[in-house]
């Protein structure tokens, strides 16, 4: 009695915890364990994304290539486009099979994708909405079937992101679970919209840190400061979890579709 009056729970239902083990499973077989292993984490600050633009199209096209980089697709030819000013059908656009093949037969055309501007003022959301959009079209190249029904496929996204190093990123620009204020002084224009939640965000973010023994303090100058302790819950959750980490640990899977920056 005594004994589960005082244990801990768990910071996500169950049910939520294996999913999130399994997406990460399936993108360490899909994309790379090898290159996962030289994955680091990315975190927003000049050390990461250096360098300054002279006007609003310049910054978010620097910010797109070093993000672009980071995700190992540095060879994908792309453009990242304003999208206020983008007047034509997206539905012409080449996706990614079309573009690869373009670069097949020497003949590259780019991967468009799309920009906020004003997200400039909030470059977390910038790169995590990049990085969503290229882990949606390198999904594309996946030899085995997410597990995960069509509705989560956003969720599936962004775990691949975190899988990819930006789960900084993606926390601090995650659906809260509980709005706050007024919003008077608030911009909308300059968030994400988020399909994870902020504790299923950390919790992905806990897996990439345990299996690359990266430790909590490494991470708390980095992401908002009242995500702290619900982080702390989820790195204490998943270090209990020895059999689901060994179990990724032992994925053995080389990476054929990405290439990380020397």
């Amino acid at each position: 009695m005594f004994n589960n009056l005082f244990n801990n729970t768990a910071p996500l239902q169950e049910e939520s915890i294996q999913w999130l083990f399994g997406g990460f499973g399936w993108a360490l077989h899909n994309f790379g364990s090898d290159i996962f292993s030289t994955t680091p984490l990315i975190e927003p600050s000049n050390k990461f994304f250096p360098g300054e633009g002279d006007d609003v199209q310049e910054m978010a096209q620097l910010i797109f290539k070093q993000t672009q980089d980071y995700c190992g697709l540095g060879d994908w030819p792309c453009q990242a486009i304003n999208y206020h000013e983008f007047n034509a059908n997206p539905e012409d656009l080449p996706d990614l099979v079309q573009v690869l093949q373009s670069v097949r037969d020497q003949r590259p055309t780019a991967l468009t994708l799309f920009y906020e501007p004003q997200q400039l003022a909030n470059p977390n959301a910038m790169i995590a909405n990049y990085v969503h959009a290229l882990a949606h079209h390198l999904s594309r190249l996946a030899t085995h079937t997410a597990p995960c029904e069509q509705a989560q496929w956003p969720h599936m996204m962004e775990l691949l992101g975190v899988y990819m190093g930006f789960g900084i990123m993606f926390s601090n620009t995650a659906m809260p679970q509980h709005r706050g204020g007024c919003g008077s002084c608030h911009n909308p224009a300059q968030d994400r919209q988020g399909a994870l939640s902020e504790m299923e965000v950390l919790y992905a973010l806990a897996i990439f840190c345990a299996l690359k023994d990266i430790p909590q303090k490494a991470i708390n100058p980095h992401i908002k400061s009242y995500l702290r302790s619900m982080l702390k819950a989820t790195f204490k959750d998943v270090r209990q979890r020895t059999a689901e980490i060994r179990m990724l640990e032992l994925i053995d899977a080389p990476s054929t579709n990405r290439k990380m920056p020397v």
